[in-house]
């Protein structure tokens, strides 16, 4: 028996030491691999390349921009796009005068006009709008994306003038914040008031007066950073600040996707995309914006890099100038600077080019290196423990075969690789599968691609008469569209999706008219007893009779009321599978209250 746990103790602490000696090796050669980086990041730095001459038909922010349209497979032609820099003043476009329906990116000049209006005080802060605080419009038709409540603002600013001949407010609204997007409003182009349509030009010059607005502007820009913050361009870039406006329109089988934002980027940008039927549009929208930043960025650290390098040589040559205008003790020419006096740039830019570039290539082969001499020493000590304990081959070989998978599984882990794979093609067929039985009204269907159908209940059929026609209503409004690729991230993933629902809300004012006027036929057929108490009031019964006739008049054309609105399907990874999680936006969307 003693023997036997010596054999036990011996192969364990051989085991202990492989591992150790390997997932030593692996760690060194990733941070070796870290700070090479980072000096040879350093270098360029300080010593940047020069800069090959930019082709002057295509430049490298178009280049880039085409690239990731065609890794997406994206028509260029589907698509206009906008970029404007702040620190720098660089502006590009592509398609960038093409006119595109801009969706609910007018709200942004509309409550820019308001705010104008409020800067010189016509307009008061919190003025009562027909009914509606500004502050009220203001969140509710950016936060919100509220059209009723734009419709409001417009038809309140439109009525501000008269033009002759007489025309809507929507295209006085229109002319009024012409200017804003750069356009004399008697000589744009007709398209300009044919419709809600903006060029990425115009939309680029709008941003740039909202950034350059000063304070006058700051509500909106609040309300823009909090609008949707994980959708649209804000739904994957996390590094930055960014105050914007989508817009969404569908027609037929044409999807309308667009997003306009500030980027609060080291060196603050104005980003426009629109979209038309393009193909995988969400996806060729998020990716912009980070495409956008990320472009940004290298330009801003190439910037100061050269700033930095120019300055260094302005440095160096003053100190040249001061030595050569000093005297030499000897009378002669003065000689060369010494290193102690060169600028430190310079000199850290000698010593850490070797060093970097030292680091990269050695780090591999330390790694390979030390693990032969782990899997060397393992041997040797197995070998030694065979001829002192009795040690049994077949021990040795389980160990070897143990160490070997203990070193290759630190590999992966050393350079970034995650084990767990998500497959968003399977995440996009249990959307299919959720969407499909949806419209089929298939419960178990429903139940099956839950992650909790717990208090789900919605193809439950409810009691009641009355319930149960509404209920039939909202079931028979149910479309969905899958919009894109479905978007993975570990063990959760997002599918966009356009849906078809009947809006109960929608129904309210038409609700309460309907009322009225069953309340009034009621009164014709009833006596004043059987319409009214003591009081005057009218009976619960009767008033209660008089919306039920109401509602089920108004649900008799439901198609009315449909609405198409952007609900966004969340699902996580379970043991059976991807999942459809049960959100409140979801449920509220089905229960025909869409937000």
């Amino acid at each position: 028996m003693a023997l036997r746990d010596r054999k036990r103790k011996i192969i364990v602490l051989l085991l202990a030491l492989a591992m150790l000696l390997g997932c030593g090796a692996t760690a060194f050669a990733e941070e070796a691999e870290e700070t090479g980086t980072e000096s040879e990041a350093a270098v360029q730095a300080a010593d940047p390349e020069p800069e090959e001459e930019a082709d002057p038909e295509i430049s490298d922010w178009e280049t880039r921009l085409l690239l990731m349209l065609a890794e997406h497979d994206a028509d260029p032609a589907s698509i206009t796009a906008g970029y404007y820099n702040f620190a720098t003043g660089e502006e590009h476009y592509y398609n960038g005068d093409e006119y595109r329906v801009s969706g609910s990116m007018y709200k942004v000049p509309l409550n820019m006009l308001v705010l104008d209006m409020i800067a010189e005080g016509t307009v008061e802060p919190d003025e009562m709008i027909y009914g509606y605080r500004y502050t009220e419009l203001l969140e509710g038709s950016i936060i919100d994306s509220n059209n009723d409540y734009a419709q409001t603002l417009w038809t309140f600013v439109g009525n501000t003038i008269q033009t002759d001949p007489p025309s809507t407010p929507y295209h006085r609204y229109r002319i009024l914040i012409a200017p804003l997007m750069g356009e004399d409003p008697d000589n744009v182009d007709d398209k300009y008031y044919e419709n809600n349509f903006f060029t990425a030009r115009q939309m680029i010059t709008c941003l740039r007066s909202l950034y350059d607005g000063g304070s006058r502007y700051d509500r909106l820009i609040d309300a823009m950073q909090r609008a949707e913050p994980e959708r649209y361009f804000k739904l994957r870039e996390r590094r930055f600040n960014i105050a914007h406006k989508y817009g969404w329109f569908a027609e037929g089988d044409i999807l309308y996707m667009n997003d306009c934002a500030l980027c609060f980027t080291d060196d603050p940008i104005a980003i426009v995309l629109f979209t038309t039927g393009t193909q995988n549009a969400y996806a060729v929208l998020t990716d912009f914006c980070t495409l956008m930043c990320d472009y940004t960025q290298e330009q801003h650290a190439a910037r100061i890099a050269r700033e930095e390098a120019e300055a260094a040589e302005r440095d160096r040559l003053a100190a040249e100038a001061a030595a050569a205008a000093a005297p030499s003790p000897g009378g002669s020419s003065p000689a060369e600077v010494p290193a102690a006096q060169k600028p430190a740039s310079f000199r850290e830019t000698e010593t850490s080019a070797p060093l970097s570039s030292h680091k990269l290539e050695i780090g591999p082969l330390i790694t390979i290196i030390l693990i032969l001499l782990a899997m060397l020493a393992a041997i040797c000590a197995l070998v030694l423990a065979h001829k002192k304990q009795g040690l049994r081959p077949v021990y040795s070989v389980a160990a070897m075969l143990i160490t070997a998978l203990a070193l290759l599984l630190c590999f992966p882990a050393a350079n970034g690789v995650a084990y767990i794979r998500s497959d968003p093609e399977a995440a996009r067929e249990t959307a299919e599968a959720f969407v499909e039985a949806m419209e089929n009204r298939d419960a178990a269907a429903v139940d099956a691609c839950l992650a909790d159908a717990s208090g789900f209940g919605l193809l439950d059929q409810p009691e009641g008469e009355l319930d149960t026609i509404a209920w039939q209503a909202l079931r028979e409004s149910w479309r969905f569209n899958l919009i894109g690729s479905c978007i993975v991230d570990r063990t959760s993933a997002w599918q966009e999706t356009q849906m078809r629902v009947l809006d109960f809300g929608a129904m309210e004012s038409d609700l309460q008219l309907g009322t009225r006027e069953q309340l009034l036929e009621l009164s014709g057929k009833l006596s004043r007893a059987e319409m009214y108490d003591e009081n005057g009031n009218y009976r619960q019964g009767i008033a209660e009779q008089a919306y039920d006739l109401a509602l089920t008049e108004l649900l008799s054309h439901a198609s009315d009321y449909y609405r198409s609105v952007g609900v966004r399907l969340e699902l996580t990874m379970s043991e059976d599978g991807w999942k459809i999680v049960p959100t409140k936006e979801l449920l509220a969307a089905l229960s025909g209250n869409p937000q």
